[in-house]
């Protein structure tokens, strides 16, 4: 093997370590409203069950972080604090009336991005986060007015 056949073939390994090492980060789910609706109608029958045990809310952890990685940016952070309520759902001992109360307050404060969520996947998927159902999103039509004219 030359010199020459031996530059190659280090430029080639370097090729793909580095493929190997960036490619990854390019191969990232698209945040687009396409996509996140692909994904929630995916999981949306786990989400709207409610959880009877700490497997079930880790799956809910799962769900909604998984939203949160797809979502599109102006939404993002909402789906990011709902995860964050199931989080602190999973780490909450029933038997401490001050973990109990943290858990209540992080779902209080989690409420306006509860909301906001709920919103988007209605008008954007047409599914409502509570229950799963698809719901019809009123479209907006512009008002027409009619001119008469009348002749004098």
């Amino acid at each position: 093997m030359g010199f020459h056949s031996r530059g190659v073939t280090r430029r080639a390994c370097a090729v793909v370590v580095f493929l190997g090492v960036v490619a990854p980060g390019c191969a990232e789910t698209p945040r687009t409203a396409t996509n996140f609706c692909r994904v929630l109608a995916d999981r949306i029958d786990e989400m709207t069950t409610p959880p009877t045990n700490n497997g079930e809310v880790e799956r809910l952890v799962d769900h909604y972080g998984r939203l949160a990685e797809v979502a599109p940016l102006e939404v993002e952070a909402d789906f990011i604090a709902l995860r964050d309520v199931f989080v602190a759902a999973s780490k909450v001992n029933v038997g401490d009336a001050e973990s109990v109360q943290a858990l209540a307050d992080a779902a209080y404060s989690a409420e306006a991005s509860a909301d906001r969520a709920a919103m988007y996947a209605a008008a954007t998927c047409g599914v409502d986060l509570s229950t799963g159902f698809a719901v019809q999103v009123p479209t907006q039509t512009p008002e027409t007015t009619t001119e008469t004219t009348t002749e004098p």
